[in-house]
């Protein structure tokens, strides 16, 4: 079969590899769409031994079973599927605790994270455990920013945020887009988004959203969100003064959540965080019920992926798609691989 690989000058390569067998217990899956992650943009080009050469990237598969194991019920070939991430060991701290999905051994069972292949390639050799049903009527282009819309509904969950609520989203990247439909679902409308890129606030501005250049936050971020400061603050952009700028902007007794992931250490105002008596939150990976209500608001329309997804395309264009979601003055937002695009 064919797959996207890292190969050995960190590019994407396409080649052919062999197709996983369906062991017992488990369901083979012919991946139809896969997103490109922003876990994906780091490893390509990582120096982790985790990101070894050879490594299939993707976790956010949407496919139909092609393959049920023995021993597996329930499934049937034919069947449309959105994948969970991955399993937890159910043995560590986090998994005893109840929060199976800050599994600390979680990498190891990731797809796509190294160790498991993900889903750059045509199948997927998976436990039926990760699999959910996509309902009648969601096409898998729809379907497809369901892993990661349960991520932002897990940051929204994280937040407190309730309708009424003033809140700025930092970064107009795919996580803060889907955070911001998924805010929108929930019945919550006073959000405005702060972004450098003109290409990616016009792109908010066309889904009805309020945006506002980085440049001038400080003279009109307040006024656009009707003279309020915002009583949450969503960091998606994973920028190293971000986070500086949030506490800056936050509204006394307000919450951060931090989605983003800096690639160094952050500074802070900590008087301001005193002062202000300002909750800050991190939030990471999602629940599978999370990934259920995600399918759930796109099947009703709630949520509208193709105000999202800005390209599906050929497992071969992979690398290119990598370095134009890498320009900081890019226009594309979320892209979607297809990697059985021209095959029966």
């Amino acid at each position: 079969m064919k797959a996207a690989r890292i190969s050995l000058d960190r590019t994407i390569e396409v080649v052919e590899i062999q197709e996983p067998a369906t062991q017992p217990g488990t369901v083979k899956v012919r991946v139809e769409r896969c997103g490109i992650c922003g876990t994906d943009l780091v490893a390509r080009t990582s120096l982790n031994p985790r990101w070894a050469v050879g490594s299939v990237l993707g976790h956010e598969i949407v496919g139909t079973v092609a393959e049920v194991g023995e021993g597996v019920t329930g499934w049937q070939e034919g069947t449309p599927v959105a994948l969970y991430h991955g399993s937890p060991c159910g043995g560590c701290e986090m998994c005893i605790a109840g929060r199976d999905y800050l599994c600390l051994d979680h990498l190891d069972s990731a797809l796509g994270h190294g160790v498991a292949q993900g889903g750059y390639a045509q199948y997927i050799v998976v436990s039926p455990t990760l699999l959910h049903r996509i309902p009648p009527g969601l096409s898998f282009d729809q379907a497809g920013i369901a892993e990661p819309l349960a991520i932002a509904f897990h940051g929204v969950n994280k937040s407190a945020a309730k309708p009424g609520d003033a809140i700025c989203i930092l970064g107009a990247g795919p996580i803060g887009a889907m955070t911001a439909a998924a805010l929108k679902a929930r019945g919550m409308i006073n959000i405005v988004f702060v972004d450098p890129n003109p290409a990616r606030r016009s792109l908010m501005e066309k889904s009805g959203y309020r945006t506002v250049d980085l440049r001038q936050v400080n003279e009109v971020g307040v006024a656009a969100l009707g003279e309020r400061r915002p009583m949450v603050i969503f960091e998606c952009s994973g920028h190293v003064d971000a986070m500086g700028l949030a506490v800056e902007l936050i509204a006394y007794t307000g919450r951060i959540v931090l989605q983003g992931v800096p690639k160094a250490s952050v500074v802070i105002s900590q008087y301001s965080v005193v002062q202000k008596e300002v909750e800050i939150v991190g939030s990471a990976s999602c629940t599978q019920e999370e990934l259920e209500e995600a399918i759930e608001h796109l099947a009703a329309g709630r949520i509208r992926a193709e105000e999202i997804v800005t390209a599906i395309v050929p497992l071969d264009q992979a690398d290119a798609m990598f370095d134009a979601l890498l320009d900081p003055q890019g226009a594309q937002l979320k892209v979607l691989l297809a990697p059985n695009i021209g095959v029966n």
